[in-house]
């Protein structure tokens, strides 16, 4: 479309692809690079250069070759596409900037006249610039995620690869574009550190990566035509019809088509052939765009023409033979198997070496110190440790000799240090044993812990690879000392701290109740009595012992405000113990037993040392903050003897109360057929459970959920000996 057009202009249009399916950052790139007034004056110039040719020697098109480098900058695998790949687009370029391109016959009749041959052929390069042989395609890694339109991915600095001579090729950089951007491309006039396409890597060539509905090439067609100097067909102009891509044989077009339009698609009153949405400089999908038109062919041949913004691409050796006694600069060295004293320097082979010049310095030195080799690797010794080191290799050649390559740095790994553990910490201290704990050492392979009675001289050690050791085997109320030693590859570090515990002392909870013996008066307690009151009273102490007058009566006895840790005991006149309630996490217990005699009877309370508590025991009195008697209708258990208890006992049921499982923790004797049985208060017996138990300690858990609230006894037999706790459900 051939309209008015000035330069201002043309920079100040805004690019707004709302849904865009293809996005294009070329204008918005232009708008970037024309802020500077430099730019601004090269672009007019470059303008009214590419007018006055096309009006004179428009039809001229002498074949252009142009030598292409391919960029890849990658940060992950995916992004590192092959050689096949990148040799597909080059191919697509061909195709299409010749008009060979299959689906150049899919032109509709209206236009296909007007479909041209630009003349421009691309190879990828044979020879880098400085004349060695080349593949075309250079490969960076990165750590940037992904670029903008803001050049970053042309630069080292910024992670990705420095511009090869700009007026000997053409440089395509290959990466992850954010922004939603397929690619963008620097008009003719730029800065040339700049100058190239940039093309994400979803959208290039015909393979690999590539996407649909961008995946035949047509990107890198479009960009290339941007940094040949053409236009958007439609002339960035919104929907105004206005705008102009300086061609005068690209029908006037609204705005930018997507998809693959049906033929004719009429804007701007430019029926009946409508727009050109085939044009390779429309944003119709890949498959949808498949031509030049004759004017926009013309419009690049100017740029070659003699005083052409890119003529020196004629003369480029790019696409020739490597210069045979050219004396190439090696690769930049790398270092290998590196230690505290040494290391291994490698670098690439270069063309028509005889030797290499390597040399290596501290980084700090202004001197290298220079040996020749033949090899393309120099094993380095006498280095020190922990330390920067420079190098950096010259090619030997009949010739003379090349360049220095670039410097490569390494460092000495530091001289190995043994670092001792954290200063250790003791836990669970029991009389017997404790558990010692310390923080891991970096570069550890095992521990050497160290432990001696206070009043020792002479350290048992033991080697162990854990950071914790469990002590066993300690005495009773006794001072200990301990330490650990790191062992690593380097040898042993210092010790520790020294880290001093006492174990436990043996603690015996004897009868706490007072008058347990024959002084003392024993109170005559009717049933349905509190003894709350009494419990108070700093006189009277003989309140643990009661007078029975009456044989043969159910008695409850309940007993409240005791700790969690407790043993509460029921013995008759003739000391024989005849209840017990043992239990932990509950602040109550019950007793229910019969008189059977008359006479009297005492309550022994005291925490239960080993079992809930290892070193406390409790008064009667300041445990019990109440104690009651009454008449009992609720089951009566056979007392127990004590030797019976020796050979089966219940040592724990919790949770109690409990509202679903509750765990009877009991010892045996030996191994034994077990009985467990649960009754209610009138003695009825609720479920049966028999229980093939082993010598010492078991565990069984019973299920209380399908029971009603209230109170059971727990009656745990072998058939010779039995064991009773009182359990509530609630």
């Amino acid at each position: 479309m051939k309209k008015i057009f000035t330069m201002v202009a043309a920079i100040a249009m805004a690019v707004t692809f709302a849904n865009a399916q293809r996005n294009c950052g070329s204008m918005e790139h232009l708008q970037q690079m024309s802020t500077d007034p430099q730019v601004i004056e090269k672009r007019q110039q470059i303008e009214a250069f590419t007018e006055e040719w096309t009006r004179n020697n428009g039809g001229d098109r002498a074949l252009v070759t142009i030598p292409v480098v391919v960029h890849v900058v990658y940060n992950t695998t995916a992004e590192n596409i092959s050689d096949a790949q990148v040799l597909s687009q080059i191919n697509v370029l061909n195709a299409d900037f010749r008009k060979l391109n299959s689906d150049a016959a899919n032109v509709p009749a209206a236009f296909s006249g007007l479909a041209a041959d630009a003349n421009i052929e691309f190879c990828l390069a044979s020879t880098d610039p400085n004349g060695a042989t080349t593949t075309g395609i250079t490969r960076t890694s990165t750590t940037a995620t992904s670029f903008s339109t803001n050049d970053g991915v042309k630069f080292s600095t910024s992670g990705g690869k420095n511009a090869w001579d700009a007026t000997k090729y053409l440089n395509i950089w290959v990466c992850d574009i954010s922004g939603g951007i397929l690619g963008y491309a620097q008009f003719p006039g730029g800065s040339a550190s700049t100058d190239g396409v940039v093309i994400d890597y979803q959208y290039y060539g015909t393979t690999g990566t590539a996407t649909a509905p961008f995946n035949k090439g047509r990107t890198a067609t479009h960009e290339v035509g941007h940094w040949l100097n053409l236009y958007h067909i439609w002339g960035d102009d919104g929907t105004g019809c206005t705008g102009t891509d300086s061609v005068s044989d690209t029908p006037n077009q609204a705005d930018e088509n997507y998809g693959c339009p049906v033929f004719p698609q009429v804007s701007c009153s430019n029926g009946p052939n409508g727009d050109m949405f085939m044009n390779y400089m429309d944003y119709t999908d890949d498959a949808c765009m498949y031509m030049f038109s004759t004017g926009q062919a013309s419009r690049m041949q100017a740029l070659f023409a003699s005083g052409g913004f890119r003529a020196g691409l004629l003369t480029s050796n790019g696409c020739g033979a490597p210069n045979p006694n050219l004396c190439n600069a090696p690769g930049t060295p790398a270092a290998s198997a590196i230690t505290q004293n040494s290391a291994t320097i490698s670098w690439t082979a270069a063309a028509n070496a005889l030797s290499y010049n390597f040399e290596y310095k501290l980084s700090t030195a202004t001197t290298w110190t220079s040996v020749n080799t033949t090899s393309t690797s120099f094993g380095l010794t006498g280095l020190t440790a922990g330390t920067s080191y420079n190098v950096q290799v010259q090619t030997v050649c009949s010739s003379g000799t090349s360049v220095f390559s670039a410097t490569g740095t390494f460092s000495t790994t530091s001289a190995v240090t043994c670092n001792a553990p954290g200063t250790p910490s003791v836990s669970a201290i029991t009389q017997t044993g404790a558990t010692v704990s310390w923080t891991a050492a970096s570069g550890a392979i095992s521990y050497n812990f160290q432990y001696k009675l206070a009043s020792a001289a002479t350290y048992t050690t033991v080697s162990t690879t854990s950071t914790s050791f469990v002590l066993t085997g300690l005495t009773a109320g006794t001072s200990y000392n301990t330490r650990v030693q790191t062992v690593c590859s380097a040898g042993t570090s210092a010790n520790t701290a020294v880290t001093t515990f006492s174990t436990t002392s043996s603690t015996t909870c004897t009868d706490n109740y007072e008058n347990n013996n024959t002084t003392g008066t024993a109170k005559t307690i009717a049933v349905n009595t509190n003894l709350t009151a009494r419990i108070s009273s700093s006189t009277d102490k003989d309140w643990f012992k009661f007078a029975n007058t009456t044989a043969n009566r159910n008695i409850r006895i309940d007993i409240t405000g005791l700790p969690a840790d407790y043993d509460v005991r029921l013995y008759n006149p003739s000391g024989t113990q005849i209840g017990i309630s043992q239990n932990s996490g509950t602040t109550s217990e019950v007793i229910i037993f019969n008189t059977t005699t008359v006479g009297t009877y005492k309550i022994q309370v005291y925490g239960y040392n080993g079992a809930f508590n290892a070193s406390l025991c409790y008064t009667f009195r300041a445990s019990i903050s109440s104690i009651a008697f009454r008449e009992s209708e609720e089951a009566i258990v056979e007392p127990m003897a004590i030797e019976e208890v020796q050979a089966i006992a219940i040592t724990s049921a919790y949770p109690n109360p409990t509202s679903d499982k509750l765990n009877v923790k009991f010892n045996t004797a030996e191994n034994a057929n077990t009985t467990i049985q649960i009754m209610d208060v009138t003695g009825r017996l609720i479920m049966s459970h028999n229980y093939a138990a082993i010598e010492g300690s078991n565990t069984v858990v019973l299920d209380f959920a399908p029971l009603a609230n209230g109170y059971y006894t727990v009656v745990l037999t072998d058939g010779t000996n039995r064991s009773t706790t009182m359990v509530a459900k609630q």
